[in-house]
């Protein structure tokens, strides 16, 4: 921001990506919930900084699909994205059109600044408590994937 923000052109926008992780932890996710609450803690102090010249605001999305599952292999990943949009409230996961909809709304709005936006499908408010018979499968296939192919072969 020290060295960026002089580069912007007034009235222009920062917008950073953040996640779920900060405030609906994850187990192993410890890193990316502190990296994910100090940029939102940054999005804040810079739009204070930084305006009226510049908004800074901060987009929080949920479960997107995207290529990045792409190695998975695709019963695998199907299963993933059924169980996940199931323990959504608006069961379904994102797409990226829609994160990129978001994206431009935090960019180009000139009455938002200092937001931290959750486009995230319900992602804050879902139910952890009663897993589905879907995510016991996925579970079950991500063990199998684990498991030396020695292992594999024996059973």
């Amino acid at each position: 921001a020290k060295y960026g923000a002089p580069k912007l052109a007034d009235g222009g926008a920062v917008v950073f990506v953040s996640g779920v992780l900060n405030r609906r932890p994850g187990l192993h996710c410890s890193p990316l919930g502190a990296a994910n609450g100090a940029v939102e803690a940054l999005t804040r102090s810079l739009a204070l900084e930084l305006g009226p010249r510049l908004r800074v605001n901060c987009l929080s999305p949920g479960f997107v699909d995207t290529e990045r599952f792409a190695h998975m292999p695709a019963e695998r990943r199907e299963l993933m994205l059924e169980a996940t949009a199931d323990s959504l409230p608006l069961k379904c996961v994102g797409q990226p059109e829609v994160i990129g909809e978001a994206l431009y709304f935090l960019a180009s709005n000139k009455f938002t600044t200092g937001v931290v936006l959750d486009v995230d499908g319900g992602h804050q408010i879902r139910q952890y408590a009663m897993p589905n018979d879907l995510y016991a499968k996925v579970k079950s296939m991500g063990k199998e994937d684990s498991e030396p192919q020695s292992k594999r072969q024996k059973a």
